[in-house]
């Protein structure tokens, strides 16, 4: 599937509120029902209840060319649904909270992935989720800095642009990972197809998180400093190499790391 997505939809690309598109996974957290009120509660459960008949319809497909007639037609529905998630979760549950749920939904998911991930879909498959969450947990880190700092007003134009572009990415990323989510929640195999085509959608996290950076870059450059070099910039140049690279070289890395530490 061609990774450049061309949707004509408003809701997608509109430039309001770049650094709550996750608050999305509040719905996700299984501590959820014990930290909302039981309005947000229903509110979110219903929602979630449409998103997941969207993933389901596309990993029941086949095969490739019948994964991507159903994305085609569903990304719009999916993307309105977790914006419209996002939106609601941001106007009436408290920050501290939203941090919170999203922040455990991140890690439930990677556990779920490290626990489940290799009996279910594979290596390869495991590996780039595992990284792909990885990057939507600095992904998470930087909006938490882009919510704090507002854009200056010559800036405005490019801020717009550079939140399309991140929408559209991070929204294309999750959808495949909630497609994984889904097949692991109701305990379906994924036809290999369609796992090729899940693989290639969790590498527009990294686009996502291109997009962001560059949306903190311009509320808060980097100054270069000479000889160091920061372990941020380190894994900022690291996601900025790995667009369209393999996950499994990254994963393999990092558990070397930590066997070696």
């Amino acid at each position: 599937m061609n990774n450049e997505l061309t949707l004509d939809n408003e809701l997608i690309c509109r430039p309001d509120r770049p650094e709550g598109l996750f608050s999305f996974l509040v719905s996700r957290s299984k501590s959820a029902a014990r930290s909302l009120t039981p309005s947000a509660s229903e509110v979110l459960n219903g929602c979630t209840d449409a998103v997941k008949q969207v993933l389901r319809s596309a990993i029941e497909t086949r095969s490739e060319a019948e994964f991507c007639r159903v994305f085609h037609d569903s990304f719009s529905k999916y993307a309105g649904l977790t914006m419209a998630i996002s939106h609601y979760a941001t106007a009436v549950i408290q920050k501290p909270v939203i941090e919170q749920l999203v922040r455990e939904s991140i890690c439930e998911m990677e556990a779920d992935f490290r626990d489940k991930g290799l009996a279910a879909f594979g290596s390869t498959v495991r590996d780039q989720a595992m990284f792909t969450v990885w990057t939507l947990r600095k992904i998470n880190e930087l909006t938490t800095q882009i919510t704090a700092t507002p854009v200056v007003s010559s800036q405005k134009d490019a801020d717009s642009d550079y939140c399309c572009n991140f929408n559209v990415n991070a929204l294309r990323a999750q959808f495949s990972l909630d497609c994984l989510n889904m097949a692991l929640e109701d305990d379906r195999a994924i036809y290999p197809e369609v796992l090729e085509e899940l693989v290639e959608g969790m590498r527009a996290m990294v686009n996502a998180y291109t997009w962001a950076r560059r949306g903190l870059d311009i509320r808060i450059p980097r100054e270069e400093t000479f000889p160091q070099t920061s372990l941020t910039d380190d894994e900022d140049m690291a996601l900025m190499d790995l667009s369209f690279s393999s996950a499994s070289d990254w994963f393999d890395g990092e558990r070397g790391e930590d066997a070696v530490n």
